[in-house]
């Protein structure tokens, strides 16, 4: 994994890796593509991190600190990281 830098760091284009804890988790309905969006934040910021084609992650839930890492893809209000590889730091 790259160092870790703020979400408020995270620039669109860029393979950037950060450290927040997960916000919330919503989970696309039945009659949707699968995909799983954690929303992770540090005290700078916040960026989506989505997982297409899952309706669930083992260890992504509300209150866990993950980094990830991803390129970063404008989106707004919120940058968002596609398919990100992950590491739970801390369990809620």
């Amino acid at each position: 994994m790259t160092d870790v830098v703020a979400i408020a760091q995270a620039r669109p284009r860029d393979i950037v890796a950060v450290r927040g804890r997960i916000a919330s988790v919503r989970v696309e309905p039945r009659d949707a593509a699968p995909a799983v969006t954690a929303r992770v934040q540090d005290e700078t910021g916040a960026i989506d991190a989505v997982f297409m084609g899952r309706r669930e992650i083992l260890g992504i839930e509300p209150g866990v600190v993950v980094d990830i890492e991803g390129r970063v893809c404008p989106h707004q209000p919120v940058a968002r990281v596609y398919n990100p590889s992950y590491v739970v730091r801390q369990h809620a």
